[in-house]
């Protein structure tokens, strides 16, 4: 198990949580996306948005992607976003193992709502963020393993991921 592990899903997932315990279950690093891009630029994520836009933030996810390329082994938490521009999936399967945190909507939505501000929540209505998750699904979808959280604590995703990664590649597929 070389490869990174790249956690995909929606804002309010549970990337991040999950994200640093299955590192820490398997002796691995744990990086997030938004932190690469954090340090990049020297501002939050919230700051790259009202200052340079949606447009320049999704650039610079484009490059964070193509700096996992430099990584070994790794897990990844990937911004909600991330996986969603064609062609992305494609380079995040190859790079290693891709894991959708498939949750229920609602709850998603309220811990995103309850962990600060989030630019993609911004002057977005509930029935608007639905359709925005909606429009992200088919992306995250194309994930080797959907881990369903619905109902689930941090410790029972891992433990689900963890045995998921156990599994033949092809099982996976």
């Amino acid at each position: 198990m070389a490869d990174l592990i790249m956690l995909v899903g929606f804002m309010g997932a549970g990337k991040s949580v999950v994200g640093r315990l299955l590192a820490r279950r398997l002796g691995r690093c744990f990086v997030e996306t938004d932190d690469l891009i954090v340090a990049r630029e020297g501002r939050s994520i919230l700051e790259v948005f009202r200052e340079s836009g949606e447009a320049r933030f999704r650039a610079l996810e484009a490059e964070a992607v193509e700096a996992l390329r430099l990584k070994r082994g790794d897990v990844i938490a990937t911004g909600g976003g991330l996986p969603c521009r064609e062609g992305r999936m494609e380079l995040l399967r190859s790079l290693g193992t891709v894991v959708w945190l498939k949750g229920d909507f609602t709850e998603m939505y309220e811990r995103a709502t309850r962990a600060g501000e989030r630019p993609m929540l911004a002057e977005r209505s509930p029935a608007e963020v639905v359709a925005l998750y909606q429009e992200r699904e088919p992306y995250y979808g194309q994930a080797h393993i959907t881990i369903e959280t619905r109902g689930l604590g941090v410790d029972q995703v891992v433990g689900r991921i963890v045995a998921a990664l156990r599994e033949p590649h092809g099982a996976r597929a």
